[in-house]
């Protein structure tokens, strides 16, 4: 054998072992082939405010864990529910060159010029949990997370189911102008309003989805219409959390205000089991996180992904509560 031959035989050999190297290293779930290994795979991460509640806090954790038991390099960041710090996130991570982005968004519009940049330079960016704006969704590659709307619709079935199809209830709002609080304001306004006409809101202010301030504000409620509130809305189980902390202040029974949330935690499904939450749905942060992440491997491996990918929100009332475990956040 030639110097020449042996050479290319040992090029072609290395070469086989690296792309099946690469071959063994996909997991089940790519749907096709590594461009590279999973551990020089960089995936740039930033959530919106992991310090505000539990649920955020543990996609962001999962998000760490997951990448880790995937071995591929992750920056997680935290923009502290600032868009104009996201801004700037992006744009940083975008600036390394990246083989993805996943943005979980703190504002429907604010972030799209920065999101327009990374996809203008070839970085693939999945949103994750919240929606962006239509405007920029020419610039992302996917789309990850619950149907707000769904679970909004489903929350208006089950107060107004509870309040048998009449009476009166007050909301308790996130955070104006993000996606998420405007899904789960509207949707749930339009189901109310065509299969519960005899339901009046009597008020809807914002508690920024923090638990204190819903506690605050239920308090206001009850201080300003006492006996002719029936039940509450809560956009999330954290506020509804704070609802329930009024609701035991002010000397109420469990059941005697009807509160119905969307995506439950660990307490709000103890609270359940008492009695004190009426409805709400399943929502897994750990699922969120990892739908996001694997779809963002996905496209940095040229993997066609669909512009949508849910995850399941089941209704939670009393009656199945059982069938769940507790969540762990």
């Amino acid at each position: 054998m030639t110097k020449l031959t042996q050479m290319l035989a040992t090029t072609t050999a290395v070469a086989l072992i690296a792309g099946a190297a690469i071959a063994e290293d996909a997991p089940d779930w790519l749907g096709g082939e590594l461009k590279k290994p999973l551990s020089e795979t960089r995936i740039g991460i930033t959530v919106l405010y992991p310090g505000s509640n539990a649920y955020q806090a543990k996609y962001a954790e999962t998000a760490e864990a997951y990448s880790a038991e995937l071995g591929i390099q992750a920056t997680v960041m935290d923009p502290q529910g600032d868009p104009s710090t996201q801004f700037d996130q992006i744009q940083d991570m975008a600036s390394q060159n990246p083989d993805a982005l996943v943005v979980w968004p703190t504002s429907q519009n604010a972030l799209i010029p920065a999101i327009r940049e990374a996809s203008r330079n070839d970085i693939p960016v999945i949103t994750s949990n919240s929606p962006i704006g239509e405007a920029g969704r020419r610039y992302i590659a996917g789309h990850t997370g619950p149907d707000d709307c769904a679970q909004a619709e489903q929350s208006a079935e089950m107060l107004g189911d509870a309040l048998g199809g009449a009476g009166n209830i007050v909301v308790v709002e996130g955070t104006p102008g993000y996606t998420v609080s405007i899904l789960r304001k509207n949707c749930f306004l339009d189901k109310m309003a065509d299969a519960y006409p005899d339901i009046e809101i009597l008020a809807s202010q914002t508690a920024e989805w923090n638990r204190e301030k819903a506690q605050t504000l239920m308090e206001t409620y009850l201080t300003q219409f006492g006996d002719e509130i029936d039940g509450v809305y809560a956009f999330d189980d954290g506020m509804g959390l704070g609802v329930v902390s009024a609701l035991q202040g002010a000397g109420k029974e469990p059941g005697d205000i009807k509160v119905v949330t969307c995506n439950q935690f660990g307490e709000g499904w103890d609270k359940m089991k008492e009695g004190w939450m009426t409805g709400t749905n399943k929502q897994s942060p750990i699922d969120d996180a990892i739908l996001a992440i694997q779809t963002a491997i996905k496209v940095a491996n040229g993997i066609e992904v669909p512009a949508l990918q849910g995850i399941e929100t089941p209704k939670v009332t009393p009656e199945n509560v059982d069938e769940f475990e507790r969540p762990t956040w």
